[in-house]
């Protein structure tokens, strides 16, 4: 399974089970509960394997919001100075720009969050963004996070565990006629959703997927 928030091995321990006979149904869960996260926070956790391209158009000359860029290594950043669609202005790290935030934060380990902002060093360099420009910033790079954040993956235990245990409600109730039924599954579980509260990310404006 792809891009998973939490270890199956972890998930069992967190449940209390052993054994292989569950693999299926845990594994659809922590699928099911990792996509859910990407979903509610606007972004995602694992990093590229390697470098791809993003267009943007930006808002102001001097600063813009990117993509979760995971790592400085192997990023390029482009414009299109001619409005032509070629990029054919290279600018250089610490000389023309600089990524933001300058002290980020640990997120698990010795793995700290990615950059989402470029800032051009206006005292510096000469270039600038060019709003009027459509895709006038190409940004290659490794896109995403070094390492899940902790808080991340216990939301995804949480939320998997629900989803995990769905098997055992197939008509999304529990309780009967005489002591009255309660919907179980019906939203992301709200424990789940306090501890992503601080990765929920807007949705970028002028990015070309």
């Amino acid at each position: 399974m792809a891009n998973q928030y939490v270890d199956k091995n972890d998930f069992k321990t967190y449940i209390g089970i052993s054994g292989s006979g569950q693999d299926t149904n845990i594994d659809n869960a922590i699928d099911g509960a990792s996509r859910q996260v990407d979903r509610i926070c606007g972004r995602h956790f694992w990093q590229d394997g390697s470098v791809t391209d993003k267009h943007y158009t930006p808002v102001s000359n001097l600063f813009l919001e990117t993509a979760d860029i995971s790592t400085a290594t192997g990023l390029i950043v482009k414009l299109d100075t001619t409005d032509n669609g070629t990029h054919d202005t290279t600018l250089t790290i610490n000389t023309d720009f600089i990524l933001t935030p300058v002290n980020p934060r640990v997120v698990s380990g010795t793995s700290y969050e990615p950059y989402t902002q470029i800032k051009i060093l206006d005292t510096r360099s000469s270039e600038r963004f060019d709003p009027d420009i459509i895709n006038n910033v190409k940004v290659t790079a490794k896109f995403g996070f070094v390492a899940v954040p902790e808080d991340v993956q216990q939301a995804t235990l949480i939320q998997a565990l629900r989803l995990f245990k769905r098997k055992d409600t197939p008509f999304n109730v529990f309780g009967n006629e005489q002591t009255g039924t309660i919907e179980l599954f019906n939203k992301f579980d709200p424990d789940a959703m306090s501890l992503l509260k601080r990765w929920r990310k807007s949705t970028l404006t002028g990015i070309k997927l």
